[in-house]
């Protein structure tokens, strides 16, 4: 028996115990005896979990029987339903055991300790693990359930993400934004590569089982199919494909499975565009994934059928219900608004994900499309211009659009600046005034290209040279820093010094900006141990938070000079 099925044993025993005590403790109140429960009585479901931000549990039936709705009752009305349809192999009861979760992180807004909160089937409450057949609040929301009645009425549903919104249905704003983005994307993608760019993953559900999108998505998804069969092909070619897009004016999010695209004008709405491609076996493959079992081949892959969506036109493929169970199992036919793909996704095709080295190309080339220059210089340039002992000549490695770069060329010194974006070396290039820095396209992972580009600097540089890196530690790979290291340690002279600011793993956890998907998390005394083995002696060290703020995120950094011995 599996850890799961012996914990959900004991669940079900816990209940079953639970159920006996509170009908004697009734019964002595009342004055008469209980009638004992049948032995063996089976269990009919049990809500396994219900957190925060989801419900989860499992319910008992005939294997014939049809799909079960399971509704969330608050007080007296339902507020959110689902189905119990999958399959769970690792639960033991009798019949067939099924599945169900709900995601509902907003309800907890509209409760209080007055109300109970029930999960039902069939008009009958499941009980819940370690509460009985009810749960109470702990603690009263900023609003309550006549609110929640009124929004609810007016269309209002708990999103896949168990958010209150307006259901997407009849949010025609929202359909209107993201089939506006979604034409453009099409036309990009077939005027450059000659690709088709149909619905994929929710939104292909909406329109093969609704003819609409889904109430309770949160996003819009859309896909194509790549001509290479080869997953870091393919991944390339996603890499690529976002580098055009932010050229063609997009806000592009580069993740390592999908590109965020949103209007670089209004940022609140996104579309999510994935690549599929056909493996060496002539099989699709989703670098996403799917939570599906069944295969789709070349062969049946044939072409697509567009049709009319929200008021506009899109593509579908023409197996779309193929593809639809592809994606989501054979019970794709019935909502399920608490879906999680960490949970349900069965295969997912890792040769096509994009590594981080390609997810912080596009990032770096948005940012200097759509971001404004900072004209100030950086508090790190401050704190390391105020030292007496600086070398008079600088490499800016990883210099971005050059905000410390011409900063540091301002205070008399010859500089360089490196940098492995063409969109920042040029912006760098137009706000330095002539002569005063010297800026070039340097990819550092490459160590041919940064040895080239260094020593070439050098040969020309009498006295020490400051190496300076600000927020690069944290931004590279693993491999880029090895090579960053490796090549300062063989190109550097006595006397030179190595200015670093960069994340530590102590702000993993803290709030960000733009997101944890695109850096690392550096130790700050594994790093210096790796900067003492490159032939660099610490000679400064600052940690902490307060060091650059940036609005709300106040990251925790680590600063380190060391001097070459």
């Amino acid at each position: 028996m599996s850890d799961r099925a012996v914990t959900t044993a004991r669940v079900a025993a816990a209940v079953r115990r639970r159920v006996r005590t509170t009908r004697k403790r009734v019964a002595r109140r009342l004055g008469g005896t209980p009638a004992p429960a049948p032995r063996g009585r089976r269990l009919p479901g049990l809500v396994e979990e219900f957190s925060n931000g989801r419900v989860a549990g499992w319910v008992a039936v005939d294997p014939q029987a049809a799909p079960v709705r399971i509704a969330l009752r608050a007080g007296n009305r339902d507020i959110a339903a689902a189905w119990a349809a999958d399959v769970l192999d690792d639960r033991h009861n009798w019949g067939e055991v099924r599945g169900f979760q709900l995601r509902l992180r907003d309800v907890w807004s509209y409760v209080s300790p007055r109300d109970k909160l029930t999960v039902r089937v069939n008009g009958k409450s499941l009980p819940i693990a370690g509460h009985g057949m009810y749960l109470v609040p702990k603690r009263k929301g900023r609003s309550n359930l006549a609110k929640l009645g009124v929004l609810l009425d007016s269309g209002h549903v708990f999103g896949q993400g168990g958010r209150l919104q307006l259901s997407k249905k009849l949010d025609t704003e929202w359909q209107d934004t993201v089939m506006g983005l979604y034409e453009r994307v099409r036309q990009v993608l077939h005027r450059a590569y000659g690709y088709d760019v149909f619905f994929v993953y929710g939104t292909l559900l909406g329109a093969v089982r609704e003819g609409s999108v889904i109430g309770h998505d949160v996003d819009f998804d859309c896909a194509f199919v790549s001509r290479h069969s080869e997953g870091p092909l393919a991944a390339a070619e996603m890499r690529d494909i976002g580098l055009l897009l932010v050229d063609e004016g997009f806000d592009v999010d580069c993740r390592r499975t999908a590109l965020h695209l949103h209007d670089a004008d209004d940022p609140k709405v996104r579309i999510d565009l994935f690549h599929l491609y056909f493996d060496e076996n002539d099989r699709l493959a989703a670098p996403f994934g799917v939570a599906g079992t069944n295969v789709i081949t070349r062969d049946e892959w044939t072409g697509m059928t567009e049709i009319d969506f929200c008021g506009g036109r899109g593509l579908v493929p023409s197996v779309a219900e193929k593809f639809a169970e592809h994606l989501y199992g054979a019970s794709w036919r019935l909502p399920k608004p608490g879906f999680e793909w960490n949970r349900e996704r069965t295969d997912r095709a890792r040769a096509g994900i994009l590594p981080f080295d390609y997810t912080t190309t596009v990032l770096w080339e948005n940012a200097y499309a759509h971001r404004p220059a900072q004209a100030e210089p950086t508090s790190f340039f401050t704190a390391v211009t105020g030292r007496d002992d600086l070398p008079g000549t600088v490499v800016d490695i990883g210099s971005g659009d050059g905000r410390d770069t011409v900063a540091f060329a301002a205070t008399g010194r010859r500089v360089l600046g490196l940098d492995r974006s063409p969109r920042g070396v040029a912006l760098a290039a137009a706000r330095a005034d002539a002569g005063t820095a010297e800026f070039a396209r340097c990819d550092i992972q490459d160590d041919a290209e940064l040895r080239a580009a260094l020593t070439t600097f050098l040969a020309a540089t009498d006295g020490p040279t400051l190496f300076y890196f600000r927020f690069l530690v944290h931004a590279i790979t693993t491999r880029a820093e090895q090579t960053l290291l490796h090549v300062l340690g063989e190109v550097s002279r006595p006397g030179d010094v190595v200015a670093a600011e960069f994340r530590t793993d102590l702000d993993t956890t803290l709030p960000k900006a733009f997101g944890n998907h695109v850096r690392r998390f550096v130790p700050a005394a594994a790093f210096d141990g790796r900067l003492t083995a490159a032939g660099f002696d610490t000679i400064d060290v600052t940690d902490g938070v307060g060091l650059a703020p940036f609005g709300k995120e106040d990251p925790q950094l680590h600063r380190v000079l060391a001097r070459r011995r």
